[in-house]
């Protein structure tokens, strides 16, 4: 049986999501999102941890998911995509080289080191 596409609709309630997903709560539980209201949408679980809903977003279609409903937000928020994707692909971070890596996964390594940086920058919870 081939792979059921896992699509998230960010204007469905958490709860409904979950039951869909079994893994859903797992993956948001390494991302720090914990004891999340069943009735609330990852737009009001965002809005109530203080991050952009886009930012959840990103990281669930890293996972696998495909993410509809997301709305922008004209708040003068800048998104971290921006930021990751020169990690990941240009070996930079706001104009600073990132350092070598021995390993064999250097964009992993590449990829934690950005999240960590937007932890630390309050974009991501921690």
């Amino acid at each position: 049986m081939a792979d059921e596409k896992k699509v998230i609709d960010l204007e469905l309630p958490a709860g409904k999501l979950f039951a869909q997903y079994p893994d859903l709560s797992g993956l948001l539980a390494e991302m720090g999102i914990e004891n999340v209201d069943a009735e609330k949408t990852f737009p009001e679980v965002a809005a109530d941890l203080g991050v952009e809903t886009s930012v959840i977003a990103f990281a669930l279609e890293a996972s696998g998911y495909s993410v509809q409903g997301l709305k922008a937000a004209d708040d003068g928020y800048k998104s971290p995509l921006d930021d990751v994707m020169n990690v990941l692909f240009d070996n930079s971070f706001h104009g600073e080289p990132l350092p070598d890596t021995s390993s064999s996964g250097p964009m992993l390594a590449h990829m934690e080191m950005a999240i960590r940086r937007a932890q630390d920058e309050g974009k991501l919870p921690k």
